[in-house]
C-alpha cells in the first residue's frame, strides 16, 4: 500500500524560509530555480506562496536542488515516527536511438534500443560498386 505524503502550513513556511536563505546565499532567482526544477515560474511561485498543494515530487526535487535533506527541514517529516516510508521516485533516461522494449528484473530496469552505427569503409565501397 502506497502512503500519500501530505504537507502542512508549517512545512510550507519552513520550505519558504529555507528557500529565502538559499536564494540569498546562492544569488538565484525564482525563474532560475523553476528552470532547474523543470516547472513553470508560475507553478513554482504558487507552491512557495501557498497557492498550490505541495506534492512530494516538488518538495523532494526542491530540497535536492537546494542541497538540503527534507527530513531536516520539514517539521512533518522530522516528527514522523515511522522510519520505513516508501517514496515514489521518478528517473528519466535519454538514449541515443529508438527504444525497442523496456522491462524489469527485480529492481533492474532494462531498456533495449536500436542505435545506428556509423557506416564502415568497406560497406561504403560495397555500395559504390
Amino acid at each position: 500500500m502506497e502512503t500519500v505524503m501530505t504537507f502542512n502550513d508549517q512545512d510550507r513556511q519552513a520550505l519558504y524560509e529555507t528557500w529565502m536563505s538559499y536564494k540569498a546565499k546562492a544569488r538565484i532567482t525564482q525563474i532560475e530555480m523553476a528552470k532547474k526544477l523543470e516547472i513553470s515560474h508560475l507553478s513554482f511561485s504558487r507552491c512557495i506562496h501557498g497557492d498550490a498543494v505541495l506534492d512530494s515530487r516538488f518538495v523532494f526535487a526542491f530540497c535536492q536542488a537546494m542541497g538540503v535533506e527534507p527530513n531536516k527541514v520539514l517539521p512533518s517529516l522530522r516528527d514522523r515516527e515511522q522510519i520505513d516510508q516508501d517514496v515514489l521516485v521518478t528517473s528519466k533516461v535519454i538514449v541515443d536511438g529508438a527504444i525497442e522494449a523496456v522491462h524489469y528484473e527485480g529492481s533492474t530496469v532494462i531498456i533495449e534500443y536500436r542505435k545506428p552505427l556509423a557506416p564502415s569503409a568497406s560497406a561504403a565501397l560495397e555500395r559504390v560498386s
